[in-house]
């Protein structure tokens, strides 16, 4: 897998599990020099869709909530979504 597709992975997979309201978090950190995202429910489990692009297992401790930039799905996000379960996002 490659890098640097964790941030619009997290946002999609954000915005179809039902964002805030369903209890998910969008969490960031460093890991092996990278940025990192993923997503974090209330419940205390982690949705890392893209941790194989790693060495080594993140230690999601270590990550901080973040906002994403947008409110609704970016672009990218949309185009992922649409790709995950054809249907249109725009």
């Amino acid at each position: 897998m490659s890098n640097g597709n964790c941030y619009y992975t997290s946002e999609a997979l954000y915005h179809l599990l039902g964002g805030k309201s369903a209890g998910w978090k969008p969490m960031h950190m460093r890991h092996e020099r990278q940025s990192h995202w993923f997503l974090k429910h209330e419940s205390g489990l982690v949705l890392d869709a893209t941790f194989k692009q790693f060495k080594t297992k993140p230690n999601y401790k270590k990550a901080k909530g973040k906002g994403f930039l947008t409110k609704y799905p970016s672009r990218a996000a949309a185009k992922m979504m649409r790709m995950m379960v054809w249907k249109d996002f725009s």
